[in-house]
């Protein structure tokens, strides 16, 4: 099964969209903590998964696999 990946971006207003796959809308948070906890949730549940979280200029601030069960824990907190 190949992964999907979803993906957290900085939009020009400051705020922060989260792209699902196969979805056409974007859901936006205010912050980043937010927005990260938002695509944890959506990504515990759909494995192999990649989170690519992207700032200005769509510069990777941060890329993780989630493959097996027990990454299901292992949650940056913030």
């Amino acid at each position: 099964m190949s992964p999907v990946t979803v993906r957290v971006d900085l939009n020009r207003r400051g705020g922060w969209e989260i792209t699902f796959p196969g979805q056409r809308d974007r859901v936006t948070c205010e912050t980043f903590d937010e927005a990260r906890r938002v695509a944890y949730l959506y990504v515990a549940h759909r494995r192999p998964c990649e989170l690519v979280l992207r700032g200005a200029h769509r510069r990777v601030l941060h890329r993780e696999f989630i493959d097996g069960a027990e990454d299901a824990g292992a949650r940056p907190h913030g």
